[in-house]
């Protein structure tokens, strides 16, 4: 091929694998494992699995560990192994595969044994003593990138010392690829549970700093996708649908099935499509849901859902994934809303809640806006809460988005939002690492006067760190800034009128009726919402193009004396009362998610630091990227 000066000047700038990279697809799934009935895979789904596999033409298959049921005898495992490679032989693409911990007994030598089954996967990159077990390899314009977080020795649940400095080798030539992706067995996101360090872990910085599209990962038998966030755009999907048992309580049928995933490469675009058999005539070939891990487009935020009630209790956001509600424990619509219907609420155990399969949207971890109708009949101030807290430290609450619904406070449970009134305040609360509060308060009282229709807002600032609160269009007091945006939260569901299921008879719930309810995923500003509090349709509200209105961020305020009160400490700022945006917090911007740590016990998941020159080339290889939001 001839190049011009023009296409001279692109190759010199552009990697040449992106250049001529073209488009290509592969599928993703983990623990193919026995679901209890056989003793290796699951002779009943996988083979199927592969079959409607081969019908997207495949590059590869992403095998993200307990390929097996395994044993503790090592003979009885690779015979398993040798199951799992007849199950799959009729893959069409190349399979890639990372141990998990039905593959891996500790001090059995597995990893040898590994090596011996799995001969075909690269072993001349890769950390020591990990050779066919962590691995790269380069297709097109994509890194794939295997590294375990089963160990035969010491604690399982980790990415080893000599795992983590390879792979910052490995992720400083990222820029020559429109995507790297991750896979492991074990996901970062269950913080308390693995021993990855969570999002304020080696691991999860390091894959944030370098901009890495998707990490896959299994373990947990069920599909969820989640942004945890802590600095980037960086996408975990727990996708652990391979075939292994899928009664593990707490039960959430639609996150709960087999299936897997397909990933469309196509140049800085993918995304990712779940297949599963949701008509039952045994193929898994139903596309069930379906997000983008990347674009090159530059996409605003926007509305992402809305609950009128005045057609039941659909989410009626036009470009939202319409999650829709269900009432529980005596929640009812009325008719006499700010609008048509309402929902109508005692304050005694009755809520609505809003799940299914792709909730994960409404974990939103950095811009937001809340608009809401409210109708207070009484407030609660009285009770004890289980940690003994008065409940009016949480009580009142008009929605929130997180669950409890296990039994260990791991990021993937975090709150992303919560919005109450606390003490004649309206309060902001999310949570971060493995259940860190934040809470807001806003700087002067909510007036909500019984009986009486009142318009509330509130928006987070992701990059001037500050939460600013409205009642009827009027802001209560400056913006109050924050130290720690919300991580994690990826397996939440919407709850309108009260905290999660687990908290109720606390005292908890909001006594009165809710109305237009919207959620955005933009910080709106003064001029828009005084909009929603004219009653202004929400849809229309918040467009990027909309004449006259703002965009996130805005003007830096001056620091002033603080009126309201943040407690996670941090000096409040005054603001612009314009239609442009809302101050800046002095406490700075949202950081990249992570700075060189040169102090003793940086929290790496092996329990000892890395050498700070790792985390010096790490940062310096984190280049300004596109933020990507789906």
């Amino acid at each position: 091929m001839l190049l011009t000066p023009a296409l001279l000047s692109l190759a010199l700038l552009t990697p040449w694998t992106t250049a001529l990279a073209a488009p290509f697809t592969f599928v993703v799934v983990g623990d193919t494992q026995t679901d209890g009935e056989e003793d290796s895979v699951n002779w009943d789904v996988l083979p199927e699995l592969i079959t409607d596999m081969n019908t997207h033409d495949p590059a590869f298959g992403l095998f993200a560990g307990d390929l097996v049921g395994g044993s503790s005898s090592l003979t009885e495992t690779e015979r398993q192994w040798g199951d799992f490679h007849a199950a799959t032989a009729h893959f069409t693409g190349t399979v890639l595969a990372v141990p998990g911990n039905h593959d891996v007994y500790p001090g059995a030598g597995t990893f040898g044994a590994w090596r011996r089954s799995f001969p075909e996967l690269p072993q001349e990159d890769s950390p020591p003593g990990e050779e066919g077990i962590s691995y790269v390899v380069d297709h097109e314009n994509v890194r794939f990138i295997s590294i375990t977080s089963a160990q035969e020795t010491g604690v399982s649940a980790r990415v080893s010392t000599e795992g983590l400095a390879w792979l910052d080798v490995r992720l400083k030539e990222r820029d020559a690829f429109d995507h790297v992706f991750v896979f492991t067995h074990y996901p970062m996101t269950f913080s308390d549970e693995n021993n990855l360090g969570g999002s304020g872990g080696d691991f999860w910085k390091m894959l944030v700093a370098y901009g890495v599209t998707g990490v896959f990962s299994g373990h947990w038998h069920r599909y969820q996708p989640s942004q945890p966030g802590a600095g980037g755009d960086t996408w975990e999907t727990i996708i652990g649908t391979g075939g292994g048992w899928t009664g593990y309580d707490p039960i959430r049928a639609y996150q709960q099935m087999w299936g897997f995933g397909v990933v469309m490469v196509d140049g800085p675009e993918a995304t990712l499509t779940f297949y599963a058999d949701a008509d039952g005539d045994g193929r898994y070939d139903d596309a069930v849901d379906s997000f983008v891990l990347a674009s090159a487009a530059e996409t605003e935020g926007g509305l992402v859902a809305r609950y009128t009630f005045d057609d039941g209790l659909d989410d009626d956001a036009p470009d939202g994934r319409q999650i829709p509600g269900a009432l529980h424990r005596g929640a009812e619509l009325v008719d006499d809303g700010v609008t048509g219907s309402a929902l109508q609420l005692t304050g005694t155990d009755d809520y609505l809640e809003a799940g299914a399969i792709d909730d994960y949207v409404l974990s939103i971890n950095e811009d937001l806006t809340i608009s809401l109708w409210a109708r207070l009949s009484e407030l609660s101030s009285s009770g004890l809460s289980s940690s003994g807290l008065s409940s009016g430290e949480w009580a009142n609450t008009l929605l929130c988005y997180a669950t409890n619904d296990y039994y260990t406070e791991d990021e993937e449970t975090n709150y992303s939002y919560w919005l109450s009134i606390r003490e004649g305040h309206l309060q902001a609360f999310w949570e971060h690492g493995s259940g860190e509060n934040v809470q807001v308060l806003s700087g002067e009282p909510a007036s909500l006067t019984p009986g009486v229709w009142h318009h509330v807002a509130v928006t987070r600032d992701a990059d001037a760190m500050t939460v600013q609160f409205w009642v009827d269009g009027e802001k209560l007091g400056p913006s109050v800034p924050f130290e720690r945006l919300p991580t994690g939260g990826g397996r939440g569901m919407l709850y309108l009128g009260s905290d999660t299921p687990a908290f109720l008879g606390n005292g908890y719930e909001w006594d009165g009726a809710l109305d237009e309810v919207c959620i955005y995923d933009r910080a709106l500003g003064s001029a828009e919402i005084a909009e929603l509090a004219a009653l202004t349709d929400c849809a229309v509200v918040g467009e990027p193009d909309q004449p006259g209105t703002s965009t996130t961020g805005g003007t830096t305020g001056t620091t002033g004396e603080s009126t309201g009160g943040s407690e996670t400490g941090g000096t409040t700022a005054t603001d612009t009362d314009d239609d442009t945006g809302e101050s800046a917090a002095t406490s700075g911007g949202a950081s990249p998610g992570w700075a060189p740590d040169t102090e003793e016990g940086c929290g790496c998941a092996s329990g000892s630091s890395l050498p700070a020159a790792i985390w010096v080339s790490a940062w310096a290889g984190l280049s300004a990227r596109r933020r990507r939001r789906s």
